[in-house]
């Protein structure tokens, strides 16, 4: 009663090496690719959405422990998509009351907000299995997360000073996919090492799973990693 789960781990592993070759590519291509222009990039989107497809179709082959930590997941992810709001929100008010001007408190919460929405997105699949995965994946996890933790840093510092352009262009109506993240496109490809970490981190996961449920009286470390509640 797995099959869906591993269909699951497997299509997002395949995203994460995707995004990863194209962040890699990006970087060593001086911002080649942008987001929203390359095949890579909506490649990898497609492949996502159809491993998180999966993941809910495979619901029931979750136990308690699994259901879990999959409704812990779905909030972390909701709150990172809060910052994504928050700076859309923000966006849209300065544009609205250009007396307002922008304020360097609203420069750093518009860049915290869309670091946050970077940085949840990488918590968030490394939250999802990190109970599915042996020590070493543990610690291959929370070093990707660390990650994007520094690269969400620099990217919201960016963007932070960014605002007052990213303003100007939507009240000309001439702000662009390319135009809003090309300033941190550069900056972004970094985290090809946290995809790569998950990729492989994804890899164990599935290996871990295609196991099933630990035998009675098992004591591997292998068996007994889908019932580790850390």
């Amino acid at each position: 009663m797995t099959t869906n789960l591993r269909i699951s781990l497997t299509i997002l592993s395949v995203g994460f090496a995707i995004e990863g070759a194209g962040e890699a590519y990006s970087l060593i291509s001086t911002g080649a690719l942008l987001p929203g222009t390359s095949i890579v990039f909506l490649l990898s989107t497609a492949v996502t959405l159809l491993g998180l497809l999966f993941l809910f179709l495979g619901r029931h082959e979750w136990n308690e422990l699994h259901r879990a930590r999959a409704a812990r997941t779905n909030q972390i992810f909701i709150l990172s998509l809060l910052g994504g709001f928050i700076a859309a929100v923000e966006v849209v008010v300065l544009w609205q009351y250009p007396s307002l001007g922008t304020p360097v408190w609203a420069e750093w919460l518009f860049g915290a907000a869309l670091g946050s929405l970077v940085l949840g997105t990488f918590i968030t699949y490394s939250y999802l299995v990190f109970h599915l995965v042996r020590n070493p994946s543990k610690a291959v996890l929370v070093v990707s997360a660390i990650w994007a933790l520094l690269v969400s840093v620099y990217i919201a510092r960016d963007l932070a000073a960014d605002l007052p352009a990213i303003v100007s262009a939507v009240s000309t109506r001439s702000l662009t996919v390319e135009g809003l993240i090309s300033p941190v496109d550069y900056l972004a490809s970094y985290l090809f090492v946290s995809y790569f970490l998950l990729f492989a981190a994804y890899l164990d996961a599935h290996s871990v799973v295609a196991k099933g449920p630990p035998k009675p009286g098992a004591s591997s470390p292998s068996a007994a990693a889908p019932s580790n509640p850390s």
